[in-house]
């Protein structure tokens, strides 16, 4: 699907009574389209009222949201806004009718084959997926968005490649079949008593581990949002520690000791568990078990060389293998006792395990002893040197922090007391977290989330069977399973490979300040630091999206508000390099200060599609500028002038007010 935006028209807002055009000659809007607006001309108010059309979210905003999009000077009973669109060439377009009185929305739609204007918001059904809260964020973009990319406590990256990909179909796909099952079992006859405790057991479930899950969830916002203040005042405490003392300089000594100490401890730990492994180095009972069993099995001669599968296949000729003809007498005779051999399987599993025994066994037991006795030693050895390292560097650091002022001083303690709440925290989470165990009881104090889930199965079989919905219950599990797999391929296919196309891009438009997407996970995640300067969030966010809108089969617009402001102007250059080649339509709010570096880039790149629009209010202050507009491209309103081509866009320089 291809979606373009042509053009919109306002009366009676905060933006201008105007109405913009941004289609070319050609009769196809400007692959780029700047629109110069110096500050308190509207920006924002046209953007919101962008989004509102889009979205149809008027209709549930309150009355100040109103109000506040009527200029304050001004009392006039309405606003109006109207958006024009081409879906895939053909026309749609969305009206906004503001009521300042009753404070209300009204909307109306015209679309091909609607027979006209249509009351209300009505897209048609194959872009409605595309016009959500979820997706317009990807192709209505401001920097608050591409902060939020980054924001640990936000999933705003993972949902994003979510909606552009449509992966939350799948995710409906499952809960319709499990609503359809949970139809199903209202509708079936059995004892009301047991039917009732068992609906409600799977209710009472469900929502116990909708709970789990939402304080998971919050476990790991936490979680990532400490982590990197950990790290920050960890170094912030590092770099100000003394860098000159006799004490400083045997502190990192020590330092570089406890390191070593730790990954020694590590791999001490790592090579105990190899030998542990192997049960008949830890006593002799084991090789003598393990050597009786591979006796009896010699004994008993087992596996047989001749398996259950031979005799069933043989069934299936006419004739046995000693020549004479198998009647059904003789067959039936043959499948019984073709129990009594092992299948195949399971003969090759017996053989991989005489083999096994007789090549672990010809080790040195003695030898394998010793390596155990050794490895058990010289872990015990390298826990007491780590707590020794651990305890001397924690002494050291003590005494240089008092030799130190009070505001690292006040780190220290706030970094003690983050470190005690960030291990409350993955405390929480590992319990949420681990395998179930035997122990785990159907509790309302449950927080193992494998426990809850495998209790609300088992719930929900039994639920399947007083309601004799056996059958669709399975279907329904083999598909939600098959789903879940599906979701968590795509999911980590997609990541990768887009964040491998991200970085790419980076490496040429961030050359000068390089900086490195590490992975997607709820947020994105930059590599080897936490966060980035103003201009490196913006180029991220920019990179990450069009990454995503050139990806799939669909095209969308690029509606950007003051895309170069907080940029360098060497990445301005590349910036405006990449923007045409990666979105088919890319429409820009900017201000006069924003030109440098990016204005001349983006038309040496595009020279031939591109649109300049200057847009200023009629007020006391520009009646100058109308005494200088030029002779042609100049359209005029009650109050406001707009002035298209690229000669008045780059000379156009105008104190500002703030909106």
């Amino acid at each position: 699907m291809k979606i373009e935006i042509i053009g919109w028209k306002s009366e009676g807002l905060r933006c201008p009574d105007v109405e913009i055009n941004l289609i070319q000659a050609d009769n196809k809007p400007a692959r780029v389209t700047l629109i110069q607006m110096p500050n308190g001309t509207g920006k924002t108010t046209t953007l919101t009222m962008i989004r509102a059309a889009l979205t149809g979210e008027a209709r549930t905003w309150t009355k100040n949201q109103i109000l506040d999009l009527r200029r304050p000077s001004d009392d006039n009973s309405q606003g109006l806004f109207i958006l024009n669109l081409r879906i895939d060439d053909k026309p749609l377009t969305f009206e906004v009718e503001l009521d300042f009185e009753i404070f209300a929305a009204k909307y109306r739609t015209t679309a091909p084959g609607s027979g006209g204007i249509t009351e209300g918001w009505k897209p048609p059904s194959s872009v409605l997926m595309f016009l959500s809260d979820k997706f317009i964020p990807l192709f209505i973009f401001d920097g608050e968005y591409a902060n939020d990319l980054l924001d640990h406590n936000k999933s705003e990256a993972s949902q994003a490649i979510d909606a552009l990909f449509q992966l939350y179909l799948l995710e409906d796909i499952k809960n319709i079949a499990q609503r359809d099952w949970d139809e199903s079992t209202k509708h079936k006859s059995s004892s009301s008593i047991t039917l009732t405790k068992r609906q409600n057991k799977v209710s009472s479930l469900k929502r116990r581990i909708k709970a789990i899950e939402a304080e998971k969830s919050q476990l790991e916002k936490k979680i990532a949002s400490l982590e990197p203040e950990v790290i920050n005042l960890e170094q912030k405490i590092s770099d100000n520690i003394s860098n000159t003392t006799q004490l400083n300089e045997e502190y990192q000594i020590v330092r570089e000791q406890e390191l070593k100490a730790i990954n020694s401890v590590s791999n001490s730990a790592s090579n105990l568990m190899n030998i542990l492994r192997k049960p008949h180095a830890l006593h002799e009972a084991f090789a003598n078990s393990l050597l009786e069993l591979r006796n009896q099995l010699d004994k008993l001669k087992l596996p047989a060389s001749t398996s259950r599968q031979f005799f069933l296949e043989l069934l299936d000729e006419p004739d046995c293998i000693c020549g004479r003809p198998l009647d059904e007498t003789t067959c039936n005779t043959i499948r019984q006792r073709s129990v009594s051999y092992l299948a195949e399987d399971t003969s090759g599993f017996l053989n991989t395990l005489k083999n096994n025994i007789s090549s672990q066994l010809m080790h040195n037991d003695n030898q394998l002893n010793n390596q155990l006795v050794t490895s058990v030693e010289e872990l015990s050895s390298n826990i007491i040197s780590r707590d020794l390292a651990i305890l001397e560097s924690t002494n050291l650091k003590r005494r240089l922090i008092e030799q130190g002022d009070e505001e690292l001083k006040q780190w220290q303690q706030s970094l003690d007391m983050k470190k005690q709440e960030l291990q409350k925290l993955e405390s929480k989470l590992k319990e949420i977290n681990r395998p179930q165990s035997p122990a785990d009881k159907d509790l309302d104090d449950q927080k193992c989330l494998q426990a809850l889930k495998n209790f609300h199965r088992d719930a929900e079989a039994e639920l399947a069977e007083i309601t004799e919905t056996r059958n669709l219950y399975k279907k329904t599990e083999i598909l939600k399973r098959i789903i879940d797999k599906s979701l968590q391929k795509s999911r980590a296919n997609l990541r990768i490979s887009i964040v491998k196309d991200c970085n790419d891009k980076l490496e040429t438009v961030l050359y000068q300040d390089p900086i490195r997407i590490k992975e997607v996970d709820r947020s994105l995640k930059l590599l080897n630091q936490t966060s980035g300067s103003a201009g490196q969030v913006l180029s991220v966010g920019y990179i990450f999206l069009t990454t995503l809108l050139n990806r799939g089969q669909h095209q969308f617009p690029l509606v950007v508000d003051s895309p170069a402001n907080p940029i360098s102007i060497a990445v301005r250059r590349q910036i405006g390099k990449l923007i045409p080649s990666l979105c088919n339509q890319f429409i820009a709010f900017t201000i006069s200060s924003e030109r440098a570096g990016f204005t001349e880039s983006l038309y040496a790149n595009c020279p031939d599609d591109i649109k300049f629009i200057t847009l200023f209010r009629k007020t006391n202050g520009t009646n100058n500028l109308i005494d200088m507009l030029p002779k042609q491209g100049v359209i005029t309103s009650s109050n406001a002038v707009l002035v298209e081509g690229k000669k008045y866009f780059n000379s156009f320089d105008l104190v500002q007010d703030t909106e």
